[in-house]
């Protein structure tokens, strides 16, 4: 017997349709943010990294505060955001040590709305890479008790007779898997590329504070 997916699909009992039109939803969905979170999650470290190389190459910081300035704020990721905001707060009309504390301050606060912001439906593949597998599962249940219906109205047990209810069953599993192995391998990769994006960004305004104070 030939395997036709789309016959297969086509036969399936409702609520097995139901379960695999879910999955697909599930999928294209945590594709769709695959895609997003990792032309965003690029974007903003290949700023970040291209800011910080010129700082340690030793090009001033005062022309690094020019060419940032002439950006859209809205425009600017997480190192240049912090660049920015720590060259205006330490070089405010304030008493150096009050400058420090409300720099350091305002730097946590940028990296937490920078860390949310970039985090952004990361949770939703995590939802997805987690509960797929148990909504396919669900689906493989109901093809196996169909399967065992299918006997019961069956005067001769033969493959065919119990072949369409764990085809579903089997595709069902199937399906989740496809759904949940690339949601978690995406996930797992963009909280350590952001985790990375945080860290190095902290690290880059210790020594941003330190090097303008210098000044």
């Amino acid at each position: 017997m030939d395997f036709d997916a789309l016959e297969l699909l086509f036969q399936a009992s409702l609520p097995v349709q139901i379960i695999l039109g879910i999955l697909v939803i599930a999928s294209i969905t945590s594709w769709v943010l695959i895609f997003e979170k990792y032309f965003t999650l690029s974007r903003s470290t290949d700023v970040s990294h291209e800011l910080e190389d010129r700082f340690w190459e030793g090009e001033k910081i005062e022309s690094l505060y020019i060419s940032l300035k002439e950006k859209d704020i809205n425009d600017l990721e997480t190192s240049e955001l912090i660049f920015v905001s720590t060259y205006d707060s330490l070089n405010s009309n304030k008493d150096p040590s009050d400058n420090i504390e409300s720099t350091e301050r305002l730097i946590r606060v940028i990296v937490n709305r920078e860390e949310e912001r970039l985090s952004k439906n990361l949770s939703l593949l995590a939802t997805i890479s987690s509960s797929a597998p148990y909504i396919g599962l669900l689906g493989t249940v109901i093809g196996i008790i169909n399967a065992f219906q299918g006997l019961s109205t069956t005067a001769q047990l033969t493959l065919s007779s119990v072949a369409p209810g764990i085809s579903e069953a089997l595709v069902a599993t199937a399906v989740g898997l496809l759904a949940a192995i690339p949601a978690l391998i995406a996930y797992n990769q963009f909280s350590k590329k952001l985790d990375n994006l945080i860290n190095g960004s902290l690290a880059f305004a210790e020594q941003l504070i330190i090097q303008i104070n210098k000044k």
